[in-house]
């Protein structure tokens, strides 16, 4: 967990706005005075290696004005919330670059050259404060693994691989599988993860450490493979 801001380091403040934009809880971009809400199948938002970046339908108006090089403002809130309730908000001012295919033929991604990134802090009692965010250090690979990514991969893992982790918990302490009530991660981070599983004996947990701290989404995602179930993505 990030400490508290006590005095808003450069390197502190720019990963706390990519752990918003890796995890965002709502996300809204005003173009020419329109806003436009995320969600669905018509606008998502992405983070590229630090680069926001939008994915909409062929034929928008977001792909329309990404054509015509237009400014943007993004904002978005974050999905984590601290222990005292406080929530983080990252506005994000830019042009919008030229849009590129996607996969499927029908979407088409737009990243935003932001000129100005700002943290909006809100306490549980209403108060706020806002912090610059330095560009360079916000592109920074250092950030990759922040706390909303290893947020986001946790979530991802529960809700879509519980055979995955219930197999792996089978092998690793030699319950049968039928035996097995549920298993979860919890706690991830650069350099493990914690197990927990429930079998007829109640429940338990494992703590799985790396032989070597992952420094990208790449070797953590190998670093889960290996050790727990190769299944996982």
């Amino acid at each position: 967990m990030l400490p508290m801001l006590a005095s808003a380091q450069p390197d502190e403040l720019a990963a706390r706005a990519r752990s918003a934009l890796s995890c965002p809880a709502a996300a809204s971009m005003v173009i020419k005075g329109t806003e436009h809400l995320f969600g669905g199948d018509d606008l998502g938002l992405q983070d590229r290696g630090g680069v926001p970046t939008l994915v909409c339908r062929a034929g928008s108006v977001v792909e329309t004005a990404a054509g015509a090089r237009q400014k943007a403002l993004l904002r978005v809130i974050s999905g984590v919330v601290e222990e005292d309730g406080t929530t983080e908000s990252v506005v994000l001012a830019g042009k919008l670059a030229t849009p590129e295919a996607c996969c499927d033929s029908s979407m088409r991604a737009v990243a935003i050259e932001p000129t100005i990134i700002m943290l909006i802090r809100t306490h549980a009692d209403g108060s706020s404060r806002q912090y610059r965010v330095p560009l360079a250090l916000f592109r920074s690979p250092a950030h990759a693994l922040n706390r909303g990514y290893l947020r986001r991969c946790l979530d991802h893992v529960n809700e879509c691989h519980g055979a995955e982790l219930r197999q792996a918990v089978s092998l690793c302490t030699g319950t049968p599988a039928p035996y097995l009530a549920g298993a979860a991660l919890a706690g991830l981070s650069p350099t493990g993860v914690d197990v927990h599983w429930v079998d007829a004996d109640g429940a338990h947990s494992r703590n799985v450490v790396f032989p070597a701290p992952a420094s990208s989404p790449d070797e953590l995602a190998d670093a889960l493979r290996t050790h727990l179930h190769a299944g996982l993505c």
